[in-house]
């Protein structure tokens, strides 16, 4: 026997937990990469036993007494156990530990230990997807730190400073900041637990304490809290707050840095074969998550740009109460929210795009050049060989950038050239694409291009009807455009057909069944709009017209109860399939 509890602590504790500590930080052979934790294990649970001794000293008044230091030592052993992969012992004893300190939480010896025991409980649940009891016990770390701070306020003891002589103990400044860290990893994984129960709101509250906490404390790593960041701000798109939203993109910029292009276009040929792949790794991964933070910014572009023209076409009176908030420095200054970062240069992001609705085509070529450059940026890491599906909703994204431009524009002929400008975008990749292994994608490819196609078809009938001149050259040009929207029409409906008979499935797939319904619709309506040189011809083109809507009406007449996806274009449908057949009759006659 070591005579008292306080004689046995100064004798055998301290220094076999020094041991322990020399043993937790060795780095093993990777054959054996345990090695030296089971070593330290061993210690410990030795420790564990010989304090067992004193748990009925009632002569001794020593304080921690042996079952709190006993608790101590389980939180070790525990994360030991959870360290070498065993988590079911690791469990029990951290939640052993937690039974006997947690009525002790508010004492500085033991506040940290309660708050880190806490939080590995949380995050084993959390990796066991039982994200309700991982929540409870984040939330006991959350609530007990906001106590302590309001109750106490010193510096908690370090987890180690009991099993160690005065001379080793952490001081104030460490044990402070030990203390912030371990809250701040809690309040990470709330954020995380949150998210997994798609509670958006107290996720994006925990995230942005979480990253509040780490720019303040300056410890974190810039490529993880760009990302975080970045993704705060596609949260902050998502519920239209577009000031949150533009700021966290802002500072994740700030962060990170903007240049995607790998390898790095200042670097001479001799330094990059200096470098090690090691370094190459490493460079990727800052040029990919830089190219994931740009794609985040094309598309606040994008979405900033939908709902503007999404605002207008409702000509709502809330929206134009946001559309016409002012750019006026004072009013900014205002708007400044409470959940801003602290210490971040990002005036020259926040003066790029507006964090506001737009109303005019000055505003709209603001956001329509910063999502493109953005996107641009984007693609010198997505390249088409290699990141092709990326790279895919890269180009779309642009696509649709011009597609708005041209909402806001008035003057139909350059609205023309943006809708051409698409489809340079689009069919440089769609003819890249093997259908074989990118059929989803060549199918949306096509798709669009038909669209764009049938949209300039539209803008050149328009620009004929209101200059009153109908010339050989625009109507040729008319035809042209229908027969390439055509084209890609029935590219798109025939990627379905099946092989063996030729044509489409009886039944089609209701996650098919709109594009391929409408598909038919606007090759209808596209032959309709045919200009013909003679009777003959002008029957055939119509003629082609009605076997769509023929389709189209005997496809919803066979199947009564298929999905209500198609309502609006089946009655136009009817009746086109109801007239056509009057006027390609009236057609006929003139033939005879």
């Amino acid at each position: 026997m070591y005579g008292g509890l306080h004689s046995w602590t100064q004798s055998v504790c301290f220094e076999t937990f020094k041991e322990i500590i020399d043993l937790n930080e060795k780095v093993d052979d990777p054959e054996e990469p345990f090695k030296s934790k089971y070593k330290a294990l061993e210690l410990l649970l030795r420790l564990r036993k010989e304090v067992e001794d004193f748990f009925n000293d009632q002569d001794e008044e020593t304080y921690p007494d042996a079952k709190q230091i006993a608790a101590v030592l389980d939180y070790h052993i525990g994360i030991i156990h959870l360290v070498t992969e065993d988590r079911g012992t690791g469990q029990k004893y951290i939640k052993a530990c937690l039974e006997v300190l947690q009525p002790h939480q508010l004492e500085p010896e033991f506040c940290i230990i309660v708050m880190k025991a806490n939080s590995e409980m949380g995050i084993l649940w959390c990796g066991r997807s039982d994200f309700t009891k991982s929540q409870q016990y984040l939330e006991e770390c959350d609530k007990l730190y906001l106590q302590y701070t309001a109750e106490v306020g010193s510096s908690p003891f370090d987890e180690k400073d009991l099993l160690l002589p005065q001379e080793m103990r952490a001081d104030d400044v460490s044990r402070y900041k030990k203390f912030e860290s371990t809250y701040t990893h809690a309040l990470y994984y709330l954020a995380q637990v949150y998210t997994k129960q798609n509670n958006d709101n107290l996720a994006a509250k925990y995230c942005h304490r979480t990253l509040s906490r780490q720019l303040e404390d300056k410890d974190f790593n810039s490529l993880d809290w760009a990302i975080n960041c970045a993704t705060l701000s596609d949260f902050y798109t998502s519920k239209r707050n577009w000031n949150l939203a533009r700021h966290c993109l802002a500072c994740a910029s700030a962060v990170i840095g903007e240049d995607c292009k790998v390898p790095d276009p200042g670097m001479t040929e001799e330094e990059l074969q200096a470098e090690s792949q090691a370094e190459l790794d490493e460079r990727e991964i800052l040029y990919k998550k830089r190219a994931e933070v740009a794609r985040l910014w094309a598309k606040y572009a994008l979405e900033l740009f939908t709902e503007s023209r999404n605002a207008i076409e409702k000509d709502t009176v809330e929206n134009f109460e946001e559309l016409n908030i002012s750019d006026d420095p004072e009013k900014l200054r205002d708007r400044k929210n409470v959940l801003y970062f602290n210490g971040l240069e990002t005036t020259s992001y926040d003066e790029s795009i507006p964090d506001h609705l737009i109303t005019d085509f000055e505003g709209a070529r603001k956001v329509f050049l910063t999502g493109l450059k953005w996107s641009e940026r984007a693609k010198d890491f997505f390249v088409l060989d290699g990141h092709t599906s990326d790279y895919v909703e890269l180009v779309q994204l642009q696509s649709r950038l011009y597609f708005i431009l041209a909402f806001f524009e008035k003057d139909l002929e350059r609205q023309c050239k943006m809708h051409k400008r698409r489809l340079d975008l689009l069919t440089s990749v769609e003819k890249e694409l093997n259908p074989q292994f990118f059929l989803t994608v060549c199918q949306q490819l096509c798709f669009e291009i038909a669209e764009t196609y049938n949209e300039m078809v539209t803008l050149k009938i328009a620009i004929g009807n209101n200059t009153n001149v109908s010339s050989p050259h625009a109507v040729k040009k008319i035809n042209i455009l229908i027969q390439s929207s055509a084209e890609y029409f029935n590219k798109f409906i025939d990627s379905f057909l099946d092989r063996r008979t030729e044509k489409l499935p009886e039944t089609i797939h209701e996650d098919y069944l709109r594009p391929i319904l409408l598909a038919k619709f606007y090759l209808a309506r596209l032959w309709k709009k045919y200009i013909a040189n003679d009777t003959k011809s002008q029957i055939e083109y119509l003629s082609r017209s009605l076997r769509c809507l023929e389709y189209i009406v005997q496809y919803a007449d066979a199947h009564p109860d298929m999905p209500k996806v198609f309502e609006e274009e089946l009655v136009v449908s009817r009746e086109m399939a109801h007239f056509l057949p009057y006027e390609i009759s009236k057609l006929s006659l003139q033939l005879h």
